[in-house]
């Protein structure tokens, strides 16, 4: 396989965890705080990267680069998935998925703002289509089942999976100079090893309980989402070594097809036809905005970034 092929496929399983994961949040999230959740969750992915880590050469960061991953990591691996998994209270996982599967259109709108890319109209087309989904599945048509519109924590829940798509989007464009500098495996290391410190720091000063009270099948679930999180993060730091951050992060798009087809597999039920409408629009509208940015746009150099 191509090593642009290798990346691919690495994109495309971390969408496909990262619906899994939600599912599996989804079933837990009402028996642990989202901060105890999210340290769980790292904790057990940084024990994964741990393993693989001790059979590799030791890298050494500058001072200035390990501080920018470690903050890069407290806000992709702590804050982002803290308010993920508040939303994942009130909303359903293929929902918090299909949402999340715009992150590579607010990556190419920032990239674009910040000269990574060239601005094209076909991604404007296509970040208007991947709109209408989420307006199609968000407004008044959509079922109940599909948004819990009956908690009065929803439109709080909505704001805070926003918020951690934008929070996604930036990490996405700002984590490949350090990438081009340092190996996928002990940069995603030290960037989740200072979320997991940052949110036992942050349950503590909650009160909020670090081991929580859980059945077995619960904790299967929580083992599981450290599994998938150790695996899929690596996969998409390795990825977005490799490849263009809009076209890595492009591959959200598999998480809300993940998340509603366990869902409904778990359910027994057949798929609503706004929940498929919504996932047609999202995925065409991200097609069309990276079709065009194969073919005629060529990514900035990100090796002297005034950002960082």
């Amino acid at each position: 396989m191509s090593p642009r092929g290798k990346a691919t496929l690495a994109a495309a399983t971390t969408g496909v965890l990262v619906g899994a994961a939600m599912v599996s949040t989804r079933a837990v999230s009402s028996h642990a705080s989202p901060e105890t959740l999210a340290f769980h969750r790292y904790l057990i992915g940084l024990c994964v990267l741990a393993v693989p880590l001790l059979f590799c050469p030791r890298t050494r960061f500058s001072l200035k680069d390990a501080v920018g991953i470690a903050t890069l990591g407290i806000f992709q691996f702590a804050i982002l998935i803290v308010l993920l998994n508040y939303a994942l209270k009130s909303i359903s996982a293929a929902t918090c998925a299909l949402v999340f599967s715009t992150m590579p259109l607010f990556t190419m709108s920032l990239a674009v703002v910040l000269r990574r890319e060239r601005f094209h109209p076909t991604k404007l087309i296509g970040l208007l289509l991947a709109f209408c989904g989420i307006g199609f599945l968000l407004g008044p048509a959509a079922s109940p089942s599909m948004v819990h519109t009956a908690s009065p924590a929803a439109p709080t829940a909505l704001i805070a999976l926003v918020a951690a798509t934008l929070i996604g989007a930036f990490c996405s464009i700002l984590y490949r100079p350090y990438l081009q500098r340092y190996p996928a495996l002990p940069t995603s290391a030290l960037a989740m090893c200072a979320a997991v410190v940052f949110l036992g720091c942050l349950c503590w000063g909650m009160s909020q309980a670090l081991v929580p009270h859980l059945s077995t099948a619960q904790w299967g679930n929580v083992i599981f989402i450290g599994l998938s999180s150790g695996l899929g993060y690596f996969c998409w730091l390795w990825a977005l070594a490799r490849m263009d951050a809009s076209r890595v992060v492009a591959f959200q798009a598999l998480g809300p097809v993940t998340a509603a087809t366990i869902e409904l597999f778990n359910a027994s039920q057949f798929p609503s036809w706004q929940l498929l409408m919504s996932i047609v629009l999202v995925v065409a509208g991200l097609l069309v905005a990276l079709r065009k940015v194969d073919r005629r746009s060529t990514p900035l150099s990100t090796e002297h970034d005034p950002a960082l």
